[in-house]
């Protein structure tokens, strides 16, 4: 293990990929950029859809409730 790793606390871990996924990966991946850093970029950007999605679904169903932020703040 290189003192790299072991200065971070983060164990490196594999994920088997077959080639086709690999070479989309790599297609991805930024000038620079880690596949580790590709992966977290990939993981904000799903939670950050999922997000968005969740959202939208509330807001076709209507199943919201309008507030004033101010209004809550002053109950405290």
């Amino acid at each position: 293990m290189s003192s790299a790793t072991r200065d971070t606390g983060s164990q490196i871990k594999r994920i088997p990929v077959k080639e086709p996924t690999w070479r989309d990966l790599h297609d991805l991946k930024e000038a620079g950029e880690s596949y580790d850093d590709l992966l977290r970029r990939m993981i904000r950007r799903e939670r950050d859809y999922r997000d968005w999605k969740m959202i939208v679904e509330i807001e076709e169903a209507g199943e919201f409730v309008a507030f004033d932020p101010d209004e809550i703040l002053r109950d405290d």
